[in-house]
């Protein structure tokens, strides 16, 4: 090319028609000309520059020529001023004296993060307005198309993006929260501003099987599909914002939650303020609905920082069907915990009110509330409550609880109800109680529960027992079957400072006689080496009702005795000093089978079985007896055992009385703890019985 002008700067509006034709002229005398073109350099527009502007005229020996723009790069205004576009080439384009344009033009993106391929790309610059388009962008294995535009210092961006591959996504950007292992995003974005400010967003984004999970592996999404809203605006120095999100397909994590997407509807909507000044983010509203399962309605505040903290919040849930919830929602935090296994069906609503100490405030009312445990500890049906709890100790709200049926550790309780206050940490009954129970009842005086921070809780405790079926108690214990009832009154009971103790004497009636419980006292019970001591006392127990469906044995007549000074660790016995015999003011009629004598004998270490069946004795049921005696001093694992009287040769045991009468008479004083547990258990013989 023997012609070419360059002009740094140069206007606009010097390049005209006229300006062109003239540059044709001159080439006609310097030869053939294959191509013309004017070197522009650098063009200023509110922000925009062009740098490396070149207008060329090529094929010239052709009857058509092609006119072409070039840029070297395109610079945008703030805040995209970090955002290039280079290697423009216009094929169709014009100027004057107030604007070029590019219609049909090619670019690519020059950035400090990423680069890209060429594109379709169009823009018109000018004093007024400008504003750049680019289309049919390949990045990250999808689809991208941008525009911007501007006019009076104001500006908006509008981004559409398809199916971008989220991994090769997440390799570029480098700073998503979690690793990205498959799937494909699509989104629409609109932003809109003045100046460096920005004043108004919209994002629509939608996720098509997104696969993510965060390196701590507390969240997680499997094949999500899902498509959410966001728009805000900034007024003032606050931004207002709304948002939606709904989970189509998939499955979300989020420790330890596990939801299952597209089975049933899952949507998250909320709006607000946010002020940046302030660090503050202020939720007025936020719903969560999963449709058949559970609706979450309420408000929060939020300080910003980090950690975020929660500053306020109102929150309202309710459940029309409490098994799913309780499955989805309830089981998994039940794991390793005291209410693993436990499942709920029923309904429910609950309102709490929180802020940055804790749970303030709570109301749960609930219906038709059926329990299930697979370890079979409860078990209710026809449940129905309102349970008010305040952080206020002033503020006395009653609460209320009633069942149909309930079972305790497989021990029935009739429909009651209960009237309890909740408040700060403390539960107290407002009104004595009476439960029905295996044809008796159990009354509840007064119970109070009061809570520590870091520490175990007080307890109190005083109640009844009345006419309790003792069939029906060792029928659901799984006992040898028991006859009679069992009444009795429990003075106060008090757990404080890790230990438990009565406050009197706890009466039992049972077997037509009476069991006192007094000194009660108990030391780390829920430790790892609970301590419990106690002095019991039984007076005149009716033997034919405490033994007549025993396999031990059947017998009559009375028996009293006392355990004094009991001594239990980790619920085994250490120490004490215990007797059982026949009252000395009983007139009762005293009969003793041979099964019984054998199994006397036995605690004895005696042997009193075979001499019973080598004897004429076999021919006889029963016995007659005088007296029975049996004491017990435990020390050191050793039991020193004695009866009523010494004998030369040991101690007796049965001192026989009637006929057919018969003596039973231990020769081993001293017998080993586990040893004599062991005889109990398996009821073996020896012969260290004399049988008379």
């Amino acid at each position: 090319m023997c012609f070419q002008t360059e002009r740094r700067r140069a206007s606009p509006g010097r390049l005209t028609l006229a300006g062109w034709l003239i540059l044709v002229g001159f080439s006609t005398d310097c030869g053939a000309l294959d191509n013309i073109a004017l070197d522009i350099g650098a063009l200023n527009a509110q922000g925009w520059k062009l740098e490396g502007v070149k207008i060329a005229l090529n094929d010239l020996p052709e009857r058509r020529q092609q006119l072409i723009l070039s840029i070297g790069k395109l610079s945008l205004p703030k805040p995209f001023d970090d955002l290039k576009l280079a290697d423009i080439r216009c094929t169709s384009f014009t100027w004057s004296d107030n604007q070029v344009v590019c219609e049909r033009g090619k670019a690519r993106i020059a950035s400090k993060r990423w680069r890209s391929p060429g594109a379709d790309f169009s823009f018109r610059l000018g004093e007024k307005s400008s504003r750049a388009k680019i289309t049919g962008l390949r990045l990250f294995g999808g689809t991208v198309a941008a525009e911007l535009s501007e006019q009076a210092l104001r500006w908006q961006v509008k981004l559409k993006a398809a199916r971008l591959d989220g991994v090769l996504l997440q390799k570029q950007l480098g700073f998503l929260p979690a690793e990205i292992k498959n799937g494909e995003i699509n989104l629409a974005l609109t932003i809109s501003g003045s100046q460096s400010e920005i004043g108004d967003i919209d994002l629509n984004v939608n996720t098509d099987r997104l696969s993510l999970q965060t390196a701590d592996g507390k969240a997680a999404t499997e094949a999500l599909s899902s498509t959410g809203q966001f728009h805000a605006d900034h007024s003032d120095g606050l931004w207002r914002w709304r948002f939606s999100e709904q989970l189509t397909g998939g499955a979300l994590y989020w420790e330890p939650v596990y939801l299952e997407a597209g089975k049933a509807a899952i949507k998250l909507t909320g709006e607000g303020i946010w002020s940046p000044k302030g660090q503050r983010v202020d939720i007025d509203s936020f719903t969560f609905d999963h449709a058949g399962t559970a609706s979450m309605t309420g408000r929060a505040a939020l300080a910003l920082g980090v950690p975020v903290q929660l500053t306020e919040a109102a929150v309202s849930v309710q459940s029309d069907d409490l098994k799913p919830f309780a499955s989805v929602y309830l089981q998994p935090f039940f794991a390793q915990t005291a209410f693993e296994g436990l499942s709920l069906q029923g309904r429910a609503k609950a309102d709490a009110a929180l802020t940055e100490l804790g749970l303030t405030r709570l109301t749960a009312n609930v219906s038709d509330l059926a329990i299930q445990d697979e370890s079979g500890r409860i078990k209710a049906e026809g449940g129905k409550g309102a349970i008010h709890w305040t952080s206020d100790p002033a503020v006395s709200i009653p609460s209320t609880l009633s069942w149909q049926a309930l079972s305790l550790y497989a021990l029935p309780l009739g429909p009651s109800k209960l009237s309890f206050l909740t408040r700060a940490n403390q539960i107290e009954l407002l009104k004595k109680t009476q439960l029905p129970f295996l044809d008796g009842s159990i009354a509840i005086k007064r119970f109070n529960y009061r809570g520590h921070p870091e520490a175990e809780p007080d307890v109190y405790f005083e109640g009844s027992l009345n006419n309790v079926s003792l069939e029906r108690l060792s029928s659901a214990l799984h006992w040898t079957p028991l006859s009679g009832t069992l009444s009795g009154n429990i003075p106060g009971i008090e757990y404080r400072d890790k230990t438990l103790k009565l406050g009197g004497e706890w009466v039992i009636k049972v077997f037509d006689g009476v069991i006192r419980i007094a000194n009660l006292a108990s030391t780390g019970l829920f430790g790892d080496l609970p301590r419990l001591s106690a002095d019991i006392e039984l007076d005149h127990l009716d033997l034919d009702q405490l033994t007549r469906k025993f396999q031990f044995g059947g017998m009559t007549g009375r028996l009293s005795g006392f355990v004094k000074n009991l001594q239990l660790e980790n619920w085994r016995p250490v120490s004490f000093y215990a007797w059982f015999g026949t009252p000395d003011d009983d007139d009762s009629r005293h009969r003793i089978s041979q099964k019984a004598v054998q199994n006397i004998a036995n605690i004895g270490g005696g042997g009193a079985a075979d001499l019973l069946s080598r004897s004429f004795l076999q021919f006889f049921e029963t016995f007659g007896y005088d007296k029975i005696g049996l004491g017990c001093y435990l020390h050191d694992g050793v039991c020193q055992l004695m009866g009523i009287e010494a004998t030369a040769t040991g101690y007796r045991i049965i001192k026989g009385g009637g006929l057919p009468r018969i003596d039973v008479i231990g020769y081993n004083p001293r017998v080993d703890w586990s040893v004599l547990m062991e005889r109990l258990e398996r009821i073996t013989t020896s012969e260290d019985v004399i049988i008379k």
